[in-house]
């Protein structure tokens, strides 16, 4: 494992993002340093993540640390490790995944591994992962975890349903710790970036155009607001435990799905 790059958090809250060297999670690294955090991130690709650290080192503190989250020997020492380098730990973002196999096949054509492959990243690891955190959350001030979802998760698309069906237990896993937690200082949300421009999407659909794709940057920009509270004490903007869509410059609770 990587030792990663060290600089001092002080007091600053410690954002700590789960796939975090490309698209949203270093679209959503860059304006939160802007607004004051430091933050420390986990890729699979060293040289990558190498790449974004150094990209982002001159807005604040950073750290990264190459690595699975599917891994259980790196996924049981990185918030570990984060700790030790900023000293605390306020937010989670669980951003890393995959789309499995590709072409992505339609459930009558896929098979158990690709099955195990897509739950491991997408599910099971980011529920481990919060399991660790919790604690680490609970003894700040104001805690958040956010969990990146996606429409395909309700929309029951030809060819998506097993990493849709992915997210949609990972919505309702962070539902239930959010009620299983039931602490008023921290929040826990699933949310629809929507579609956007990224490598991520280009694999899925190698044939569409980007037109009419959201910019990463502009939809971090819709989620950084959800951080906010963790630099001014003011109230999270939703009940902890919601699933959320971001469209346009907004963003919006799903309460029957969307």
């Amino acid at each position: 494992m990587n030792e990663g790059i060290r600089h001092p958090a002080g007091d600053r809250p410690v954002v700590a993002i789960a796939g975090g060297s490309a698209g949203l999670g270093l679209a959503l690294a860059e304006v939160l340093l802007r607004r004051g955090m430091a933050v420390a991130l986990c890729a699979r690709r060293e040289r990558r993540l190498l790449e974004a650290v150094e990209s982002l080192e001159a807005l604040g503190p950073v750290d990264g640390v190459a690595g699975d989250v599917a891994d259980p020997r790196f996924r049981n020492t990185w918030l570990s490790h984060v700790v030790r380098r900023f000293g605390h730990l306020d937010a989670l973002v669980l951003n890393a995944s995959t789309l499995g196999d590709i072409p992505m096949p339609d459930l009558r054509d896929t098979h158990v591994v690709n099955l195990r492959t897509v739950f491991e990243v997408n599910t099971f690891a980011p529920v481990l992962l919060l399991q660790q955190a919790l604690p680490l959350l609970a003894a700040r001030p104001r805690a958040l975890c956010l969990a990146l979802s996606s429409d395909a998760a309700v929309g029951g698309y030809p060819g998506w349903g097993v990493y849709g069906a992915s997210k949609a237990a990972l919505d309702l896993l962070i539902k239930t710790f959010a009620r299983e937690t039931d602490l008023d200082h921290i929040a826990l949300y699933s949310v629809d970036p929507g579609d956007m421009d990224t490598e991520l999407h280009r694999l899925a659909d190698p044939g569409a155009p980007a037109q009419g794709l959201a910019d990463p940057a502009e939809v971090a920009a819709v989620l950084a607001r959800l951080f906010d509270p963790l630099l001014t004490a003011a109230p999270f903007p939703h009940p902890s435990g919601m699933r959320l869509a971001v469209r346009g410059t907004a963003l919006f609770p799903c309460e029957g799905g969307c």
